[in-house]
């Protein structure tokens, strides 16, 4: 897992005296889908209770084989999700095939993941030509039985963090 400044680093006023200075990470990996040639940008969202992916990147899997759609109560209509300044509806699904979790040097391999496909794509950025990346949320199976260990660099005093399983 690497990390990522999302932006540059707020300065605040320490009542004490003086400022805190307070970075603004993003924790970021691959998630490799069924069939796929190469891995997709995730970012690891711990504020995001489940996983979803944008419709560019669910688009290409097989109803049947890679996934399964699971169903809301008859009458049930989709739910409504917000992330930043969009807004859309999704659907469930259950993988068929496991989703592997990976950094540059670590790959895991996890089964049964449950998660959510968005009815759309969020805006791109202005500056970023790049496919929207794909969202992890705490449940639905990437990272259940994993821990993340979030820390600073001793030397340069830069946020890290690591994923960890057992």
């Amino acid at each position: 897992m690497t990390v990522q400044n999302t932006g540059p680093v707020l300065t605040v006023a320490d009542p004490r005296g003086g400022a805190v200075r307070v970075p603004v990470p993003q924790f970021r990996c691959l998630v490799q889908l069924p069939g796929g040639l190469f891995p997709k940008d995730a970012v690891i969202d711990t504020g995001a209770p489940i996983t979803w992916f944008p419709e560019n990147v669910w688009r290409p899997l097989r109803d049947g084989v890679d996934f399964e759609w699971l169903g809301f109560p008859p009458g049930v209509p989709p739910p409504v999700a917000r992330i930043s300044s969009w807004q859309f509806t999704y659907r469930m699904v259950r993988f068929l095939a496991p989703l592997t979790l990976m950094d540059y040097s670590t790959m895991v391999d996890r089964p049964d993941v449950v998660a959510a496909f968005a009815a759309g794509n969020p805006p791109a950025y202005r500056t970023s030509k790049a496919p929207p990346p794909v969202i992890v949320g705490l449940w639905g199976g990437l990272l259940e039985g994993g821990r993340l260990a979030v820390g600073r660099d001793p030397a340069g005093g830069q946020v890290t963090g690591e994923l960890e399983f057992p």
